[in-house]
């Protein structure tokens, strides 16, 4: 599927500038001081001019009054005035044809109506030009050594492999300063702030195309394309690069706070975290875990497995690491028998031999590692195990000089020793988090072993990575079902029909407007059956005492047809009459619907059905039309795929059957008048499926037939 293009893929005047102008370049502390300072600190060596009309020097370089003096044009100019004096530097820049610009000023978009209307004023003073910002902080690129940056510079202002990107700019501070403390160097720090003119996925799509950069991580808040912005994530990775997210404005409160943030959309946040885990973007939950992802995949690209293979030398962190592991689905190894016999052999009598593994430290607190380093390199060894973890804290131990020990220098020398024999990554993950043992530090960055602080947060973090080796295992939250006040819902009739005009295989459902026609219908479609009021706009029959099940005989059905119709009059809604059914043969119940999102545009969901939809909660999202594999990976990503598969001794469901109608309903959920679907249940059995009920809003100018039998 062709999801679109990025709008601006030649971004090389605004990140590869030969010549730039600082428009309020100053030598009093503040935004234009700033700016200059750090484009001195990593080294720019292009054409710098200083705009200044109040000043004729600033620090030992002269300055210019205005734009239109400069001696030539630059490729890039960096307002750092207020708003007003921007819209006239902009258009100066504009009339001498610059191609890029950056715009600091805040004041725009995210205030509101008024704000919105300068924002739409200065992308026309703009032009054509790349445009960052407003609301930003600008950008470092260390990789060409560029910095028209306001913020303060990354410690030490070396060139890494990560690339930021966050909308917000004192969070790419704290980001950066959080990053020092562990070593982590970026390769570039972008902050888009209000996106008037180059966006979110302009950017991913300008570093897809950076060799140097290995991970994209994005701070998002919001965004106006989900479309564009998820091809751009799929570009970079066929690229190589392991895109990394946190998505801020996810709750109703942070999604009203994003939008007078940064002036985006928030969105329907659960179907994009879902989208985009579909895609294989590894999705932070917090901060801290979107560092330690920063961590990982800056040192660990891929794995080339998910079965994971822990030694610690403490049995309190081996019992904490595996509650983290099965609450977290981090798929701990089974050790291979030959494993387990030398594990016994250089283990004392005592130690208890699993994964994880406890090497009960014999001989470590004493400066003897050989047991343990044994110990480590059988489990790296054993075939079962793809990656190998040493969970061992990373402190000195105590903070009296006297009391410093090489404890957990030791450990993770033998673990990356194990580890490089194996030809297997190494992930370090202490329990605790802060200062960490400087030597064993050392040590990991120069063998480029990544070190994950907390347990819960590495682990976390780890288990994202895994999963990219099994999509079937993502789990996602419960998006919307059926948008609020928007559209028409048609019967349940109607919908029916329109699921089988795209080929879904509909249950036999017959529409009965009296009682006499539905014992006549009854009989014919044989005993026993299901009674459901029907009427358009009647969305939740079952909660108005509007179904029947089981029903077994004709006088059966005249009273479920009185009690259906009448439990549906008294509440005031339209009826038309009531549905008979045969009664639908068992299985899993599988919930299927679909949704128009602001981002996105249609967007198909999955999960279990039945009552499981509000108990468990969890529901995959994809954009529709699917094919049948998309359609396939949708029902494997949710715990729904537990129920397919057959649990306590039942038979798996017929997956490609049901891969096939959700291909099917997908498509309906495309169609440009359909606002949303509601399948639930759509019965899956070992021999094919039974789709027995939907709901169906369609836009109001498209809702005026409704069928009459």
């Amino acid at each position: 599927m062709n999801l679109g293009e990025p709008t601006r893929p030649d971004l090389a005047a605004l990140f590869r500038p030969k010549s730039i102008a600082v428009l309020g370049a100053s030598d009093r502390v503040g935004v234009g001081q700033r700016v200059v300072a750090n484009l001195d600190a990593v080294g720019f060596d292009g054409d710098l001019f200083l705009v200044n009309p109040n000043r004729p020097v600033v620090g030992r370089r002269p300055t210019f009054p205005s734009i239109s003096a400069l001696p030539a044009t630059p490729d890039l100019v960096i307002s750092a005035v207020n708003r007003t004096a921007t819209m006239d530097g902009l258009i100066e820049a504009a009339s001498r044809g610059c191609p890029a610009g950056i715009v600091l000023a805040a004041g725009f978009g995210e205030t509101g109506q008024h704000g919105r209307e300068l924002e739409a004023h200065l992308r026309e003073a703009a032009g054509t030009m790349a445009l960052m910002g407003p609301n930003c902080l600008g950008y470092v690129n260390l990789i060409d050594r560029v910095a028209p940056y306001s913020g303060p510079l990354m410690e030490p202002p070396a060139s890494g492999v990560t690339a930021l990107i966050s909308q917000s700019g004192a969070l790419a501070c704290t980001i950066t300063g959080a990053a020092a403390e562990r070593s982590l160097l970026f390769s570039h720090v972008i902050t888009t702030g209000n996106q008037i003119g180059v966006t979110l996925a302009d950017y991913i799509g300008f570093l897809s195309g950076v060799p140097e950069v290995r991970t994209v991580a994005c701070y998002v808040e919001g965004f106006h394309d989900g479309r564009v912005l998820l091809s751009a994530m799929d570009a970079a990775q066929a690229a190589g690069k392991t895109v990394v997210v946190l998505k801020a404005g996810r709750s109703r409160v942070g999604g009203m706070a994003a939008r007078t943030h940064t002036g985006s959309l928030a969105g329907s946040a659960s179907v994009q975290l879902s989208v985009w885990r579909q895609h294989g973007v590894l999705v932070a939950d917090d901060l801290e875990e979107f560092l330690a992802l920063m961590e990982l995949t800056s040192r660990v690209a891929r794995l080339p497995g998910g079965q994971v293979g822990v030694v610690t030398i403490s049995g309190g962190e081996r019992l904490l690491f595996a509650d983290a592991a099965e609450e977290l689905g981090v798929p701990l190894a089974p050790f291979a028998e030959a494993t387990s016999t030398r594990l016994r052999e250089v283990l004392p009598e005592y130690a208890s031999v699993a994964n994880p593994l406890d090497t009960t430290g014999a001989g470590v607190v004493d400066g003897n590692s050989a047991a343990h380093g044994a110990a480590a390199f059988t489990v790296a060894q054993d075939p079962n195990v793809d990656v190998l973890v040493a969970c061992q804290d990373a402190k000195n131990g105590w903070t009296e000089a006297e009391q410093a020990s090489p404890l957990f220098h030791e450990c993770v020398q033998v673990a990356a020793d194990a580890a490089q024999a194996a030809g297997k990554p190494l992930v370090v993950i202490s329990p605790s988090s802060g200062a960490v043992d400087r030597k064993a530090g050392e040590c990991l960055r120069a063998r480029g072993i990544p070190l994950l602080s907390g347990l819960r947060t590495g682990v976390a973090a780890l288990a994202k990575l895994v999963a990219q080796n099994d999509p079937g295992d993502v789990a996602a939250g419960t998006p919307p079902l059926l948008p609020n006040g928007e559209g028409v819902a048609l019967s349940g009739v109607a919908a029916l029909r329109r699921l089988e005009d795209v080929g879904v295989d509909v249950w036999t459902t017959r529409l009965a407007r009296t009682e006499d026609e539905a014992v006549e219908l009854a009989k014919a479609l044989g005993y026993p059956v299901a009674i459901k009021a029907d009427g358009p706009g009647l969305q939740h029959r079952t909660e108005l005492g509007g179904v029947r099940t089981g029903v077994s005989d004709d006088a059966a059905v005249r009273a479920a047809w009185r009690d259906v119709t009448g439990a549906v009059a008294r509440a005031g809604m339209p009826i038309s009459g009531a549905l008979v059914q045969p009664m639908a043969p068992g299985g899993v119940e599988v919930f299927v619907g679909g949704i128009r999102d602001e981002q996105f545009g249609p967007v198909i969901l999955a999960g279990p059905g039945g009552i499981l939809l509000e108990l468990i909660g969890d529901v995959a999202a994809g954009l529709a039309p699917l094919d049948l594999a998309a359609a396939r990976k949708l029902l494997l990503s949710s715990r729904l795929a537990l129920l397919l598969r057959g649990v306590r001794g039942a038979p798996p469901a017929d997956l490609d059957a049901l891969a096939a109608s959700v291909s099917a309903i997908s498509r309906l959920v495309a169609a440009p008048d359909v606002l949303a679907l509601d399948v639930n249940p759509l019965i899956a059995s070992p021999t094919g499926i039974a789709l027995v009920d939907a709901k169906l809003v369609v836009r109001a100018d498209e809702a005026s037939s409704e069928p009459t039998a």
